[in-house]
Parts: structure tokens; C-alpha cells; sequence
């Protein structure tokens, strides 16, 4: 949290929720070393999470302050945020991998590979599993061949009622699946506009999530 004086505290974001139709953020501070906000004060939040490649950047309006001898509590009502990306973040549950439904798969096209370009039917690969943090991909041998010495790949996603998102991923392990190579990628956030992809990609876990349940 940075305020309008110019200082910084952190603190832990213990829960976000959506009520009338507002998001409302509730943050835990250290009394010893927690801020003095006034209500209404408006001040800059970066939230932070290991299911989320990139922190979000909002501002948050001070409405609520609760006081023990452990702890300070503020809830801050958040502004600018998308709420697709912000209640999937709230149920704690963005790195889960889900896999698209048979009928409605989901796939991806190898853009390059270390600057050189694929042509279109090498670079086909089927989307095994997805989450909010990195995807699994069925390649066919022959493209294993021409990725065995690499580690970074760019994307282009093709999600069902969620459109088309590109991203930059590392591969983190492929391991023989069939007659297939399965791998598993992590986004890493490489490519400009990538945090208004990952809220269309958010946007779609959170339906695949939706009808799984």
C-alpha cells in the first residue's frame, strides 16, 4: 500500500469479496507498524499472488477499520479493477488446472521459436489443462524435434467464447503422453498488453470453473 504522504506499508489481503455490486478488499497490518488512515481516504494497493503472473494495480477507498491488540484490519473499497480477475483471485483457487470440455477444446499455435517463425501445421498443439499461471499442451513428436533445445516459446491461445490471447511461456518439464509430448508451461507476462490477456484468460476459467461445478 503506498498513500498520498508518500509512505508504504504492507500488509496480507485475508479476504475480497463482491457486495452490491462493489469490490470490497480487507487487509491485515502488523499494529506495530500498521497506517493511519482516515475513512474515505483514497490510496494505491498492489495486490499480490502467486496464482496471478502480474500484481494488480488499483486504488482502494478506506471504509472500514477494526482494531485488537494482534492486528489492524481496513477494508478498502477497489476502483479500476477487473471483477472477472479479482473474484477468481478471491476464491483462492487460480492456480487449479481445468481442462476445456471434449466438445469445446481449447488450442494453440507455436508463433516462433527463438525469433524463427513455424509454419502453421507444425505449430499446432491441443490444450491438455489450463490455469491462471500456465498451460499443458499435447505436441506431436515431430515439433518435440524441432523444441528439444528450447526453453521459451510464444503463444497465440485460442479460447472458446473468450477469443484469441498470446502470451510468452517457459517450459518447465514435456514428458512422453501416448504417442504425444506433454508440456507443461509457465506464462511469464513478456509481451505488452499482457495483463489485459490474462483478464480474458481469467474471464474463461472462471466459466470452466462455473460449469464444472
Amino acid at each position: 500500500m503506498h498513500t498520498r504522504e508518500d509512505k508504504s506499508f504492507t500488509g496480507l489481503c485475508t479476504d475480497l469479496d463482491a457486495h452490491m455490486g462493489e469490490l470490497i478488499a480487507l487487509i491485515e497490518f502488523d499494529p506495530q507498524s500498521a497506517p493511519t488512515l482516515p475513512l474515505g481516504q483514497v490510496t494505491h494497493l498492489t495486490i499480490q499472488s502467486g496464482g496471478l503472473v502480474s500484481p494488480i494495480e488499483t486504488e482502494g477507498s478506506a471504509i472500514l477499520r477494526t482494531d485488537s491488540r494482534t492486528r489492524r484490519c481496513y477494508s478498502f473499497r477497489l476502483k479500476r479493477v477487473s471483477k472477472a480477475l479479482l473474484m477468481l483471485l478471491a476464491n483462492r483457487r487460480t492456480s487449479d488446472r481445468l481442462r476445456p470440455p471434449a466438445a469445446r477444446p481449447a488450442c494453440v499455435r507455436i508463433l516462433d521459436v527463438a525469433g524463427h517463425a513455424l509454419d502453421d501445421v507444425q505449430s499446432e498443439a491441443i490444450v491438455h489443462d489450463i490455469s491462471a499461471t500456465g498451460i499443458s499442451i499435447l505436441v506431436e513428436p515431430e515439433l518435440e524435434k524441432v523444441l528439444a533445445g528450447n526453453l521459451q516459446l510464444r503463444l497465440s491461445i485460442h479460447l472458446p467464447d473468450a477469443g484469441t490471447v498470446e502470451a510468452s511461456a517457459t517450459i518447465r518439464h514435456r514428458r512422453l503422453f501416448g504417442s504425444a509430448v506433454l508440456y507443461g508451461l509457465e506464462f511469464d507476462g513478456q509481451i505488452p498488453g499482457f495483463m489485459s490477456a490474462q483478464e480474458r484468460l481469467l474471464s474463461y476459467l472462471t466459466g470452466l470453473r462455473s460449469r464444472r461445478g
